[in-house]
């Protein structure tokens, strides 16, 4: 039987493949090995993509996931090398303004450069549906401050890539992204690999040299 991090390895020595990326994976199933396997296994691009929800443990518990903050942060830790982004889900019935702060907090110290916001909408029959819910002006008040904190972290990963050599896969016109998943700026064929420089920053990404 072969787990994950089995999963890769196996991956990363078949000839043709020129890139594997994980698409997302729950913090239960970051384990250690998982981690060193994607480090020592060229061709699995360090990015991470885990989703967070919440950074507070009482509505953690609300939402029935099956870990708290302190579990999400130390698992997450063992990659901080590799690009890490994450979803929020923002305006939870329980989620109070500290709560919030908490998931802010969160996001800022595991560094995620890309925040996937997802305001809430209680499902009807839900015990959090009978919560008074978080007034709409609320949610897109936090839902921006989580956007411009991981638009703060992900440029400053940039700034510190201006001057490096990357491999670009071109995924539409203008546009592709590189070794850790980070977005380049540049022309090519859809499709292609690109070996390039990281010359200037954007507000879209890296512009490539």
């Amino acid at each position: 039987m072969c787990d994950l991090a089995g999963l890769l390895r196996a991956l990363g020595s078949v000839g043709g493949l020129e890139r594997i990326r994980l698409s997302s994976i729950e913090v239960n199933h970051l384990s250690a090995e998982l981690v060193e396997t994607m480090r020592k296994t060229p061709k699995v691009a360090p990015h991470l993509h885990v989703p967070l929800q919440s950074g507070d443990d009482g509505v953690l518990r609300d939402m029935a996931r099956r870990y708290d903050a302190e579990t999400y942060i130390e698992r997450v830790g063992r990659a901080r090398d590799m690009n890490i982004t994450t979803d929020v889900i923002v305006g939870f019935s329980t989620e109070t303004d500290s709560a919030f702060e908490r998931t802010l907090a969160v996001a800022e110290q595991i560094g995620a450069t890309k925040v996937h916001v997802l305001p809430y909408s209680p499902r009807p029959g839900a015990k959090t549906a009978q919560v008074n819910p978080i007034p709409g002006p609320a949610k897109k008040e936090r839902s921006q401050r989580l956007r411009d904190e991981s638009a703060r972290v992900a440029r400053a990963r940039w700034r510190q890539k201006i001057g490096e050599l990357d491999t670009v896969l071109v995924d539409r016109p203008g546009r592709g992204y590189g070794a850790d998943y980070t977005p380049l700026l540049l022309e090519g064929p859809l499709g292609s690999f690109q070996r390039v420089k990281a010359a200037a920053l954007s507000d879209q990404g890296i512009i490539a040299g």
